[in-house]
């Protein structure tokens, strides 16, 4: 593993070329590091992935340490690449992860968020996973009706 490949930044520099003290976010660290495991496990360098990725190694590297949020269409890309379901890079190791009926109440489904749940459920391979949210997302929809 070259040195380019390991998290050590504190902080980063602005376009104007001051360094800044940023600490990155926890969901982004953990994103990238899903994403720098499973490109470790497939034994692509970062040099091959910015490439399929049209971006350079530092930009990749930004992301894989958590100090730059990747936007949702370069991670469907890189889900692509990497051969794995989007939600992949979002697996908890809990059904805690998922949001209690209480937070879901009074909310109501419009057409376009059961489109967009229908599309989201369909990129979940486990099938239990996927029953188990259509499951939450209907009983706390008939919840909400009464």
């Amino acid at each position: 593993m070259n040195s380019r490949e390991t998290c050590e930044h504190e902080g980063s520099f602005s376009p104007d070329g001051f360094f800044m003290n940023k600490k990155p976010d926890v969901i982004d660290v953990e994103l990238g590091l899903r994403i720098r495991l499973r490109r470790e496990e497939l034994s692509i360098t970062q040099d091959v992935l910015a490439e399929k990725l049209r971006i350079r190694p530092q930009e990749l590297e930004k992301y894989e340490c958590g100090f730059e949020k990747i936007s949702a269409s370069r991670l469907l890309h890189v889900s692509e690449i990497l051969d794995v379901p989007i939600m992949f890079f979002f697996k908890s190791g809990s059904d805690e992860a998922l949001p209690s009926k209480e937070a879901l109440a009074g909310f109501r489904f419009a057409k376009h968020h059961k489109a967009v749940l229908r599309t989201a459920l369909s990129g979940i391979v486990d099938k239990r996973l996927r029953a188990k949210i259509l499951a939450f997302v209907q009983s706390s929809e008939s919840d909400s009706e009464r």
